[in-house]
């Protein structure tokens, strides 16, 4: 009896031993991070900060609306078994907080609100997706401010967890840094003079940040969340605006039922041109090798077009 007790207790040392380790060491043997991230903004960011350093995952999958997510339990052990979990806020992912709350035993997971310190647009009542939901617009990525902090926060995580490679993921930052802000110039230069200055959105609240950066109005058939139905008023007041504005295009998201949009532009003779909120991206279209930067860049010559750039 005294013997099967001494290899009980042996036995049961050696499982919190290992207990112990596995909550202090990655959850991977390859010595990279393993990196998970909620949405496609914050993937192709990691991706090109962290390198052949990480393993990186997207958590959701492509063309999901990342607001009205529903957890899965593998989702929660997939972000347990993670170095650093990457999301925007709790405006954009409210449900982080479930998902970070049933992964906290594993003590090696980094959480980052990757969107700490990015200049936020309130939403008014009728942009609101959810009464009870923050009164902030999620999209945060659409400024290229606001990108960059992102970028800095992710780059920031990297080195917390993997400081021997600062340099490298420090490099891959500022370089990238450099492209949006190159982006963010061309934006500014090449939407300065158009005859038109609205972007007339048939679709859900999304380019807001865009819109404010560089001095457009913005209007949309839709709140914030893509799940949503404008009502009948919202849609008789685009017609008129349309009507009154003369607007020769307006613009649909291309992973988002595009009937609405069509019924407006044959009762207005307006044509229809795509518009990328940047998340909202479809498997085939990572598959052929879209970045961030491309979609902004598609983006960029589609309002060129609509609002009838030099």
């Amino acid at each position: 009896m005294r013997d099967k007790k001494v290899f009980l207790f042996l036995l049961l040392s050696l499982v919190l031993i290992s207990s112990c380790q596995s909550a202090k060491e990655p959850a991977h043997n390859d010595n990279k991070l393993k990196v998970i991230a909620t949405i496609f903004p914050l993937y192709d960011f990691a991706r090109i900060i962290g390198g052949n350093k990480i393993n990186l995952t997207m958590l959701l999958p492509p063309g999901t609306d990342a607001h009205n997510y529903e957890l899965k339990p593998e989702d929660i052990v997939k972000v347990s078994q993670s170095d650093i979990f990457l999301f925007i806020n709790f405006e954009m992912e409210q449900w982080a907080y479930k998902i970070i709350s049933a992964a906290a035993e594993n003590t090696n997971m980094l959480a980052v609100e990757t969107g700490t310190g990015s200049i936020l647009l309130p939403l008014t009542e009728s942009e609101s997706y959810d009464k009870h939901a923050s009164k902030f617009d999620p999209h945060i990525w659409l400024d290229m401010d606001n990108a960059k902090k992102i970028v800095d926060n992710i780059a920031s995580s990297f080195i917390k967890k993997d400081s021997r490679n600062s340099d490298y993921y420090l490099k891959n930052a500022a370089e990238y840094k450099l492209k949006l802000a190159a982006l963010d110039r061309r934006y500014n230069t090449e939407l300065r003079n158009c005859r038109a200055k609205t972007i007339l959105h048939a679709g859900h609240w999304a380019f807001a940040y865009m819109a404010n950066k560089y001095d457009l109005k913005y209007i949309a058939a839709y709140n914030a969340s893509a799940d949503a139905e404008p009502s009948p008023q919202k849609i008789f007041t685009l017609v008129e605006e349309i009507k009154k504005l003369k607007i020769r295009y307006i613009y649909c998201e291309d992973l988002i039922a595009p009937r609405l949009a069509q019924a407006i532009a044959q009762e207005t003779g307006a044509k229809l041109l795509q518009l990328s909120n940047g998340h909202d991206i479809s498997k085939e279209n990572i598959k052929k090798g879209a970045t961030f930067v491309s979609l902004m860049e598609t983006n960029l010559i589609n309002l060129k077009k609509g609002m009838q750039c030099p």
